[in-house]
């Protein structure tokens, strides 16, 4: 936190009733000095009354109306797909955004969380687990520099996120409609030929968050960090996806999806299909976003007995951690998610559940987070929290 610095001046009075009866060439002298004296007391006191004022200006920012939105893409060919997270405030002005992008690679290269039990479900391929390119940046930008790239993978999403910050939903849509070359000459810190498509994901990232709840930020902007992780909230049949906008002290907005392998009928990230046909997702699979299929997957846990649909527990979730200090909810955390872990470890032995998202909290349906009823409410919180950093 700043802190205001005040001036403390002293006036001291050069004379006194006895000074007054002093000689007229010694009165003169004294005169002079007390009223520079006084005349510098006053410049230094209306020096510090502006520094204060100044300071106050500095320390109270214009409130902003912030919204949060994140959206999956196709930004680079048809072998990964991207995700990407976007803040934007009233004017439809990105203030933060992040990307990263998922592709399969060799097993020996680190997995989104449950890697190991997709394949042993038969969900992904032998020898392949589902990686992030950010996660893998060394592994993923050596084989960059084998075809001729000279700047590392996380370098270039940063740097297009940054060009992102401060520019408008419009001003990005019309970059990504133009050709590569102009693109890469307006974003000169960026080597990656599908800039364009990068920029094109982040406004559509920006256009969902239009539809999302808002909150009122008054603090500095320049405090505003996003962060997004992948983690295993629930279970070991799917990753939780967690992004997470904060100023150091404080949660200001959380977003989360989680993402599973459905049956082939229902929607499935981007280029779904080119992972079937290359071998990397077994036939009759898809991985899904469980936001993108709220219904369907909804409906699946309504079978199994539970009676809020999945996109409404995860915001209800974000609503609870919005606002909140990192130091509070390290403690929420701290006192409630191995208990949790615990209880649905046993439910799930006395039901036979074979999906803990239809496990909900019967005894205590009205807890700190009020508005959700998944038994994995609290590892949902702390996937948020992870990905605070």
């Amino acid at each position: 936190m700043k802190k205001k610095n005040f001036a403390k001046v002293m006036l001291v009075l050069a004379c006194s009733a006895s000074l007054a009866a002093c000689s007229g060439s010694d009165n003169k002298e004294t005169e002079a000095t007390s009223a520079a004296e006084t005349t510098t007391a006053a410049e230094t006191t209306t020096a510090a009354e502006t520094t204060e004022a100044e300071t106050e200006t500095e320390e109270a920012p214009e409130p902003i109306e912030i919204r949060l939105g994140q959206v999956e893409g196709a930004a680079h060919g048809d072998k990964c797909f991207t995700v990407a997270t976007a803040v934007i405030d009233a004017d439809d002005t990105i203030i933060a955004a992040y990307i990263d992008e998922y592709q399969f690679l060799d097993a020996e290269q680190e997995g989104v969380p449950n890697s190991q039990a997709f394949t042993a479900a038969g969900s992904i391929a032998e020898g392949q687990v589902l990686g992030s390119k950010r996660k893998n940046n060394d592994y993923y930008s050596e084989m960059m520099e084998k075809a001729g790239a000279t700047m590392m993978i996380a370098a270039n999403f940063d740097e297009i996120q940054a060009f992102a910050a401060g520019k408008t939903i419009a001003e990005l849509e019309e970059l990504a409609g133009k050709p590569a070359e102009e693109v890469l000459d307006a974003v000169s810190s960026a080597t990656l030929a599908d800039t364009p498509g990068y920029l094109g994901v982040i406004a559509e990232a920006a256009k969902a968050a239009k539809e999302n709840p808002s909150v009122v930020y008054e603090g500095d902007r320049g405090n505003l960090l996003l962060n997004v992780e992948e983690f295993a909230a629930h279970g070991d049949k799917c990753f939780t996806l967690a992004a997470a906008l904060s100023d150091g002290e404080t949660v200001i907005l959380s977003y989360i999806d989680e993402f599973q392998f459905l049956d082939g009928e229902q929607e499935g990230v981007p280029n779904s299909a080119a992972f079937t046909e290359a071998g990397s997702i077994l036939d009759g699979k898809v991985l899904a976003s469980k936001r993108t299929n709220n219904a369907y997957y909804s409906e699946s846990m309504k079978n199994a007995g539970a009676t809020m649909e999945i996109a409404a527990n995860f915001d209800a979730i974000q609503e609870f951690v919005n606002g909140k200090s990192l130091m509070e909810l390290e403690e929420l955390v701290s006192e409630n998610y191995a208990a949790e872990e615990e209880e649905t470890a046993a439910a799930e032995e006395d039901n036979g559940a074979d999906d803990r998202t239809a496990l909900e909290d019967s005894e205590s349906a009205v807890d700190a987070i009020s508005g959700a009823t998944l038994a994995d409410k609290w590892g949902y919180v702390a996937a948020i929290l992870n990905a605070v950093g």
